[in-house]
């Protein structure tokens, strides 16, 4: 068993990201487009995830060590989440974050809360943090560009592997439906009871961690 996980508004109780471009994005200075018209571009289907993500944090003016400092003050893993992380590392079960999320703002979280899993997310350089790297992007996915969080799923699978997705977006439909077993918030939920693919609502961790307790007990 591979339990794999989103991060803003799954791993983490908030959406990292829209939290930083709300308290950095200045979007009153000139030449600047308000993040959240970003966001509806993408909403609407004109431009993709990593365009809209790109774009905005580029505008942002903030050094990355003050919005590193801000996600340690302000933001939480959601309850469970460590409790997990530990059980997983003392039981041999892999737990990893896959995210369309950038790497210095899950890695801050984290670290703060001394949580050690793999992360795989938008890979960030450069002084400022905005030179961009999509370490599993796909062509084909309907996601490029942009980080494919079905290949993290189609890794797992093809070494056997049960694989459990926790997730909430649109960006978790795609491995939602090639996992096993799904841990879901809204509006991924209501895509999984359209579908009817095996999930139980997200609300906390302690639910994906009795799941994975009673398959290792079954041996499975």
């Amino acid at each position: 068993m591979i339990i794999l996980t989103d991060f803003d508004d799954t791993a983490a109780v908030q959406n990292v990201g829209r939290m930083l471009l709300e308290r950095f994005q200045p979007d009153a200075a000139p030449g600047v487009v308000p993040w959240r018209a970003i966001l509806q571009r993408y909403a609407d289907g004109e431009i993709s995830l990593a365009e809209y993500q790109e774009i905005a944090f580029r505008q942002m003016t903030a050094p990355v060590a003050e919005q590193t400092a801000y996600v340690r003050a302000n933001a939480q893993l959601r309850p469970g989440f460590a409790e997990l992380a530990e059980w997983c590392a003392a039981n041999d079960v892999p737990l990893e974050v896959v995210s369309h999320g950038l790497d210095y703002y899950v890695g801050a979280l984290l670290d703060e809360q001394r949580v050690s899993v793999p992360f795989h997310c938008v890979r960030t350089s450069g002084a400022d943090g905005k030179t961009f790297e999509y370490s599993f992007a796909d062509p084909d996915c309907a996601w490029f560009p942009g980080n494919c969080k079905c290949k993290a799923v189609e890794r797992c699978k093809r070494g056997g592997e049960r694989v459990v997705y926790a997730g909430d977006g649109r960006s978790d439909a795609c491995p939602a439906m090639r996992a096993d077993f799904v841990f879901a918030r809204e509006p991924l939920a209501g895509v999984c009871r359209e579908r009817g693919v095996p999930h139980a609502l997200l609300t906390d961790f302690h639910a994906v961690l009795a799941y994975a307790k009673a398959r290792a007990e079954a041996g499975r």
